[in-house]
């Protein structure tokens, strides 16, 4: 587990910083020198997104929080441990650059479910598992420079569901006129 006060990341400083939805529609590189130049830029991702300083994500006419992943699993490879839960939501926090704060969860009774959640200065991943339906539902949601994605594509990996169903939601999404 990890403490608050053992995290590598500093406390949750958020810069608010509004992008006036009447900027022009310009290349990639062009409006990352618009946004250094105006000091609302923390970084460019690899994929070509900026990252505002209130680390929401601009990518091509859109500005949004961050991703949200809704993730069912059924029928998964799972010993239903908290040590086994645990490591796997620090390892999908560490692959998807993502600072872990705090993690905690609970088992409901022996053979019972488990709920938990890693709290990340990102947002969070969140899980929920009910073994008398080999059911096991997660939430992964991140904003700023973080790979969400990643930490799904290990959790599959890992666990190797029969069956899955994934919803991604774009939190906070609005059009950049």
């Amino acid at each position: 587990m990890v403490d608050a006060g053992d995290s590598k990341s500093p406390g949750c400083i958020s810069l608010r910083v509004q992008v006036s939805p009447a900027l022009p529609i310009i290349g990639a590189k062009k409006m990352e020198e618009f946004f250094k130049n105006n000091n609302i830029v923390s970084g460019i991702r690899k994929n070509k997104n900026i990252i505002t300083k209130d680390h929401f994500i601009i990518e091509k006419k859109n500005i949004y929080a961050g991703k949200h992943f809704l993730i069912d699993f059924w029928n998964s490879e799972f010993d239903n441990t908290v040590n086994t839960l645990e490591l796997l939501l620090i390892e999908a926090s560490n692959i998807a650059k993502a600072n872990i704060l705090h993690s905690h969860l609970h088992r409901f009774g022996e053979e019972q479910g488990i709920s938990g959640v890693a709290v990340l200065a990102e947002s969070h991943i969140s899980v929920h598992t009910w073994p008398e339906r080999d059911y096991i539902a997660f939430d992964i949601f991140m904003c700023g420079d973080t790979y969400p994605e990643l930490a799904l594509e290990f959790l599959i990996e890992k666990l190797k569901p029969k069956k899955k169903k994934i919803k991604i939601i774009k939190r906070g999404k609005t059009t950049i006129d």
